[in-house]
Order: structure tokens, then sequence, then C-alpha cells
């Protein structure tokens, strides 16, 4: 007989974590932390021949290590040569007033 009331009847609760993805995740982490001189020793190898290649490994691996930040757009850009030319105290101020103003955004 179908169930025609619209509520759930048995199954995971809500928020219950999958064992079988816990089981996964856990399999993978040990997987990386028992190979991590081996990846070392793979990357190395690999820029001997082919630092692209390397580096890229490394950029796509970061992805599951360093949060993404949010871009965000500077439209009052200060130019390199401006800021060469102002004092330590006016970076500094100038550094200041933009960081306010992109949280302020």
């Amino acid at each position: 007989m179908a169930n025609t009331t619209g509520k759930k009847f048995g199954g995971r609760k809500k928020g219950t974590p999958n064992k079988q993805t816990k089981e996964i995740r856990t399999a993978y982490k040990l997987l990386i932390e028992n190979n991590l001189n081996n990846m070392a020793n793979w990357i190395n190898s690999i820029a001997e021949n082919n630092p692209e290649k390397a580096l890229d490994i490394i950029i796509k691996l970061s992805e599951y290590v360093v949060p993404k930040l949010n871009r965000t757009e500077i439209k009052d850009v200060t130019s390199i040569e401006d800021l060469l030319k102002m004092t330590p105290q006016q970076r500094q101020a100038r550094v200041f007033e933009l960081k306010n103003k992109i949280e302020n955004e």
C-alpha cells in the first residue's frame, strides 16, 4: 500500500551522516596521510621533467586543504609607483583605508 499521507516513515533522519560516505572519507584520509612522503617524491620527480604539470597538481590538491577566498574587486587601486612614493605611514593608512572599504561593501 502506497503512502499517501505525505509524511516520511522510516529511513535516515535529517542530518544523520551516511555511513558509507564517512567510511570512504576516512579511508581516503588514511591513504593520503600514509603517502605524504611518497606524494612529495612523486611531485618532485614530475617537476624534474615538467615543472608546469607539478605546479598544476599542487594547485589542484590545495583546493582540498586551503579554503577558497571570495574574490573582491577593488575599484580604487593605488598604483605601485604611487605606493613607492608614499611614506610608510601613508602606505599603512592607504592599506587600512582600502581594507575598511572592502569590509563595508
